[in-house]
């Protein structure tokens, strides 16, 4: 009778174990499956391995294109317009009539002053006279010499009125002229701010001129950056609304740094021919440095948020992985950047994941 209970228990338990066993044997198959179904599957064609480069040192910069020759007109006098010969967009030239101010009262100090020097000078024509006379008059002995002193020094006097009276009259006509505004360059009218019959004040900005034909970039840079300034240097730029890269070489750089930013200021000639209408646009650029800089190569068009934190998406491993990289050089005409901070074992992914993604397992097919 134990003898049989023994086997029944027995058999019981060894039921049990198979169920077990099967049972384990059915969830590592659901896992391999689940695993396999879980893998992303990739093409050779979708994936890039680095190479080693070697690019020109770089160090970026901002500014903007200004002309090199531009001019603010501001009215000497106070005055009423009567003419205006320019308008926004006209090119003048230099020494051209921009605007005609009328001031009676200037004119009206003009003619007295010349009347001033007028009568002082026919007196001191007759204190000279009189001086000549005394002087022939003291060789024959009729006066002493005391005399004709007198008479030598008020002829010096007079003549120090008319010096006096010539001032006035230089003042009174500068003062009359500057009612005749001329354009100081050649250029183009930025801006205008007279009209006719406007009676304007001494000191308001009548025109802006600009020189189209001699613009030149504006810039700064942090002055624990400048090893890397040098006249001649050699610049690569892009304007605001321009994709086109042009280039341009260093023309002057200020002496000292601003106390306040503690930037260098510094300017550029462009080698290409640039549109007035760039004037006042952003540059974005860099200084090209004489010594070559090595890194990884890889397609630019395969790093993400390339003007914030630039990144890649690479198969490390067999998996995704999101890897941040320090850009060193970008080349848009062949589409290659030299960057820092991969593994030369990575393979880069012209894919593009999602975050919930990163550590996934791929599969990599060859056709």
């Amino acid at each position: 009778m134990q003898s049989a209970q023994h086997s029944t228990h027995f058999f019981k338990l060894s039921l049990l174990c198979l169920s077990l066993s099967l049972s384990a044997c059915q969830k590592d198959e659901k896992k391999q499956i689940d695993q396999t179904q879980n893998k992303i599957e990739l093409i050779q064609q979708d994936l890039v391995a680095i190479q080693q480069g070697s690019a020109i040192s770089k160090t970026s910069f901002t500014g903007t294109i200004r002309a090199v020759q531009q001019s603010s007109i501001q009215a000497q006098v106070t005055a009423t317009a009567t003419n205006v010969n320019a308008e926004v967009g006209q090119r003048v030239s230099k020494g051209q009539v921009l605007v005609h101010l009328n001031n009676q009262d200037n004119a009206a100090r003009l003619a007295q002053a010349e009347a001033n020097l007028t009568s002082t000078q026919a007196q001191a024509n007759q204190a000279r006279l009189m001086m000549e006379r005394k002087n022939r008059l003291l060789n024959q002995g009729f006066i002493s010499k005391v005399e004709y002193e007198q008479s030598r020094v008020d002829y010096q006097a007079q003549m120090e009125n008319v010096r006096a009276q010539q001032a006035n009259v230089d003042i009174a006509r500068k003062a009359n002229q500057d009612g005749t505004i001329y354009s100081p360059i050649s250029g183009v009218i930025t801006k205008r701010d007279v009209e006719p019959g406007q009676t304007v004040a001494a000191g308001t900005t009548l025109f802006e001129i600009v020189n189209p034909d001699q613009l030149e970039i504006q810039a700064k840079l942090p002055s624990d950056m400048q090893a890397a300034l040098k006249v001649g240097q050699r610049i690569e730029y892009t304007i605001q609304g321009n994709p086109d890269q042009l280039t341009a070489a260093v023309s002057r750089i200020s002496p000292i740094a601003d106390q306040a930013s503690r930037q260098i200021e510094f300017f550029a000639q462009p080698n290409e021919t640039i549109t007035s209408l760039s004037i006042g646009s952003f540059v974005e650029g860099f200084l090209l440095g004489s010594q070559n800089i090595q890194g990884q190569q890889i397609p630019l068009d395969t790093i993400q948020s390339l003007k914030e934190k630039p990144y890649v998406w690479v198969i490390r491993q067999n998996r995704i992985a999101k890897v941040p990289v320090q850009i060193l050089n970008q080349s848009y005409s062949n589409n290659t950047a030299i960057v820092q901070g991969l593994q030369n074992t990575d393979l880069i992914s012209r894919i593009k994941f999602n975050d919930d993604e990163i550590k996934q397992e791929v599969s990599i097919s060859q056709n």
